[in-house]
């Protein structure tokens, strides 16, 4: 081998030690950064035209990232995402059908205590006017709730719309990424800075809508919902509002294309958390709310109305009739012939029992004890509803917490295959800095003897 080659052989090996080393400092300093993933200078052995000898050179450097592993978080995130949400969503709903300042079951039962006060003392002015007070107060406490609810959906409706004004927005910014990697690449160059910015987007999607990408000619493309948002450097954009029946609706329009309702098929992300809970969780529990009121207005006013009044007048009703179930708890009021009127309220069996009479308000205070038309008494009726959102809530916190289990597991998985250890790049650095010296040696030795040798031969004569 010759002196000129040994030289070109060192040169080349200088070169590509550097390359090593500076890919192993740019791991280091991303040991911290989400979504990125380790690369590693790709060594090659070339030949230098000698059959006896070869050099080493960098050829650009290899990424780690993992398809199979980082498609496993995504979908895990995507999964944990609507978990969460669902849970924050229920924790609230929770708070309005049982607040700490007293649930309905509470209201329940002062109301047929005040009730039972009447039986006892049916002509009694301050007695009948807390009976008044207390049904004034169940049935504003079972329409505010209804209405707390309703509030909660439309609160939902608001964050919904939030999560996807910055779901566009990542949307956007990963097609321009597509472009930009396209154009690198094309140039030679490779954009692993860029190709992590976008797998941290690609990240991101996935827990506010879930997402899975595939790796194509053109760059990422981008499913969610059954449908693809990102297509190369073209993103659709996300809009959220409400259906014919009330219910959300989610619309995904591609640059140039017609609206498509991809509401079916977001069931990930925050964005399936919060169409599950506001438009499933919660349309349920009003439902039970409103057979609730319905029953014990009906189940009171079918007692009350046989009554009579101090006014000796007959026929009327304690709370507000309702006319269907549905809306019966947002509607719940006193009746307006009785509203202010303690007088009127009934106690007595007839005319002729009128002060003292009192067998309609013990038939009233015993309705405490008996089965509305849901099966269960009424405090314990609304008790049953409590229970429901209970459990509802308790359900969707172990799956969050199952969630948040498989994510870091998923995580950890990445990351053993795509992410930086801090001793594996410590060992590397040793490996390449050693090397690196090697070359340098091999490389002084190889212009000392040429030196010597030239020095030798002399000049020309």
């Amino acid at each position: 081998m010759s002196l000129t080659a040994l030289i070109n052989i060192a040169g080349d090996g200088l070169a590509a030690q550097t390359a090593a080393l500076d890919a192993t400092s740019q791991n280091v300093a991303n040991v911290n950064t989400p979504g990125y993933s380790r690369v590693t200078a790709n060594l090659e052995t070339t030949s230098t035209g000698d059959t006896y000898s070869g050099s080493v050179v960098a050829s650009g450097v290899i990424s780690s990232f993992d398809q199979f592993t980082f498609g496993n978080v995504l979908s895990e995130q995507g999964l944990g995402g609507a978990a969460d949400s669902r849970s924050q969503a229920l924790s609230n709903v929770e708070n309005v059908i049982a607040p700490s300042g007293g649930t309905i079951a509470d209201s329940v039962n002062t109301f047929f205590g005040s009730l039972t006060a009447l039986a006892t003392s049916p002509s009694d002015p301050s007695t009948r006017a807390t009976v008044l007070q207390d049904a004034t107060s169940l049935a504003q406490n079972i329409s505010g709730t209804a209405a707390g609810l309703s509030t909660e959906r439309a609160s939902l409706l608001a964050q919904a719309q939030g999560v996807a004004t910055q779901v566009n927005g990542q949307l956007s910014q990963m097609a321009a990424l597509n472009g930009q990697i396209a154009a690198e690449s094309a140039g030679g160059n490779q954009p692993t800075d860029l190709e992590n910015q976008r797998d941290a987007l690609a990240s991101s999607l996935s827990t506010e809508i879930g997402a899975q990408v595939i790796n194509g000619p053109s760059g990422y493309t981008l499913l969610s919902s059954n449908t693809a948002l990102v297509s190369g450097s073209s993103a659709s954009s996300v809009s959220v509002g409400l259906g014919s029946t009330g219910d959300l609706q989610i619309m995904a329009t591609s640059t140039g294309g017609a609206a498509q309702d991809i509401t079916s098929g977001v069931t990930q992300g925050t964005l399936g958390g919060i169409v599950e809970a506001r438009d499933q969780d919660i349309p349920s529990l009003s439902s039970q709310l409103d057979q609730f009121a319905y029953n014990l207005s009906t189940s009171v006013n079918a007692v009350y109305s046989t009554g009579y009044g101090l006014d000796g007048v007959t026929g009327r009703n304690l709370f507000a009739a309702p006319s269907a179930v549905a809306g019966a708890a947002y509607s719940m009021a006193v009746d307006p012939s009785v509203v202010g009127q303690p007088d009127q309220l009934a106690a007595s069996g007839s005319a002729a029992d009128v002060p003292g009479g009192n067998s309609v308000a013990v038939a009233l205070a015993a309705l405490a004890s008996q089965p509305l038309a849901g099966g269960q008494p009424p405090a314990q009726a609304f008790g049953a509803i409590a229970a429901n959102i209970g459990n509802a809530l308790s359900s969707a916190q172990s799956e969050s917490q199952l969630r948040a289990s498989t994510v870091t597991q998923a995580q950890n998985l990445n990351q053993s295959q795509s992410g930086v250890s801090l001793d594996q790049e410590m060992t590397n650095m040793t490996q390449f800095q050693n090397a690196y010296q090697a070359s340098s040696k091999v490389l002084q030795t190889a212009e000392s003897l040429l030196e010597e040798l030239m020095a030798d031969v002399g000049p020309a004569s």
